[in-house]
């Protein structure tokens, strides 16, 4: 809908001056099709920036996961070898990259439905632009005749039903809210928070110690006799 309000805000702004100073509706048109060409390209530049975005925290929960990973198998090796304080203080390690692999899985969560919102945005403001382009004639009549029948008020009026708000603003505050998040996706913690949050990580850390261990005391399946 910005692009009837930046339509609205134009003609009001300037078919009152074409009166006064004659100058031709065609270019009035000329200088639409213009601003939505650039409404195009801040929007299809927000796409690739959120797209980007999008990608970077991607590559970057994968690579938290595969050390995640990593420091399990050292936790394993460990434990296979009796040393269980070692293994403990890898699935430390472990815990906090898993932590922040969740995190950052939110985000890309909350990043996707940006990209899908700013690519249908893209694709209303296409089409609504290919429609003028491609029905110049018509609308250059409809203008030309409303000026003559001075009806200025009544087009602009018509074309400001939009909301005031800028799309291409709310993508960019939008983007710049989800990279701050990326550089810091919690709020720092209180004391106590900090208390519970390390209590939390131990007990994950133990659960997945007692979980390793009784895998390990598991007696191994029974052989198929093959003779019968």
């Amino acid at each position: 809908m910005e692009l009837f309000n930046r339509v609205g805000r134009v003609l009001k702004s300037q078919l009152t001056h074409w009166q006064q100073q004659q100058e031709a509706p065609e270019d009035l048109l000329e200088r639409l099709l213009g601003e939505m060409e650039l409404e195009l390209i801040e929007l299809r530049r927000a796409l690739a920036q959120t797209i980007a975005t999008f990608k970077s925290t991607e590559r970057q929960r994968d690579a938290q996961q595969l050390i995640a990973q990593r420091w399990y198998e050292k936790a394993q090796a460990a434990l296979d070898r009796g040393n269980e304080q070692l293994a403990r203080e890898a699935l430390r390690q472990r815990q906090s990259y898993q932590s922040h692999t969740e995190a950052l899985g939110k985000s890309l969560g909350e990043q996707r439905a940006l990209v899908e919102q700013v690519r249908g945005q893209l694709q209303k403001l296409e089409r609504k632009y290919l429609e003028l382009k491609s029905q110049k004639s018509l609308y250059l009549a409809r203008l030309k005749s409303a000026i003559a029948a001075q009806k200025i008020e009544e087009i602009a009026g018509n074309l400001d039903n939009a909301s005031a708000s800028s799309l291409f603003e709310r993508i960019e505050t939008k983007i710049l809210e989800l990279e701050a998040e990326r550089e810091l996706l919690n709020p720092p913690p209180s004391p106590l928070d900090k208390k519970f949050e390390q209590w939390e990580e131990q007990q994950a850390v133990e659960a997945t110690l007692a979980a390793m261990k009784a895998r390990r005391s598991l007696p191994p399946l029974p052989r198929k006799n093959h003779n019968c």
